[in-house]
C-alpha cells in the first residue's frame, strides 16, 4: 500500500509548483531582505555624511579664526554638534559611540582646519544575520576662512 502511494505522488505533477516554491522562496525572502538592510545601510551612511558635511559648514560661518580661546572653542563645538544633530534623520542618537570635533592649526602657514567625524553603531533590523553590529563613520573637513 505504501509503495502505491509513492508512486501516485511521484507521478502526480500537482505538487510541483509547492516543491519549486519551497526551494525558491527562501533565496527571494533572502534577497529581498538583502536589499532593504543594503538600503538602509546606504541610507544611513548618507545622513552620517551629510550630518558631518552640515556641522563643517555650521563651523565655517560661526567660527572666529582670530579666537582660539579655550572656552570659545568648546561653545563652538557645542553649536557645531547641534548643527549636526539637526539633520539626523532615522539617526538613534544613544548610537553614536564617537562624535569628534577637532581644530587644526598648521603652524607651517597657520591655516585653520576643522575635521568632524561621527562614528555610530549600526545594527541590522532585518532577520538576515541578527545580533549583528559594525560602526557606520560620517567625515567632513573644511578649511577655516575669514
Amino acid at each position: 500500500m505504501f509503495k502505491g502511494l509513492l508512486r501516485k505522488i511521484r507521478k502526480n505533477p500537482r505538487g510541483a509548483t509547492a516543491l519549486e516554491f519551497a526551494f525558491a522562496a527562501p533565496i527571494i525572502l533572502f534577497m529581498t531582505f538583502g536589499f532593504f538592510e543594503f538600503a538602509l545601510i546606504l541610507f544611513t551612511q548618507g545622513i552620517l555624511h551629510y550630518s558631518a558635511g552640515e556641522a563643517t559648514r555650521y563651523a565655517m560661518v560661526n567660527f572666529d579664526v582670530g579666537n582660539l580661546n579655550a572656552d570659545y572653542i568648546t561653545t563652538v563645538k557645542q553649536g557645531i554638534k547641534s548643527a549636526a544633530k539637526d539633520s539626523f534623520i532615522m539617526i538613534d542618537e544613544s548610537k553614536i559611540s564617537n562624535f569628534d570635533i577637532s581644530v587644526i592649526v598648521d603652524p607651517a602657514d597657520q591655516t585653520k582646519t576643522v575635521n568632524v567625524t561621527i562614528d555610530y553603531s549600526y545594527s541590522m533590523i532585518m532577520p538576515l544575520m541578527p545580533g549583528s553590529t559594525f560602526t557606520m563613520t560620517g567625515e567632513s573637513k573644511s578649511f577655516l576662512v575669514q
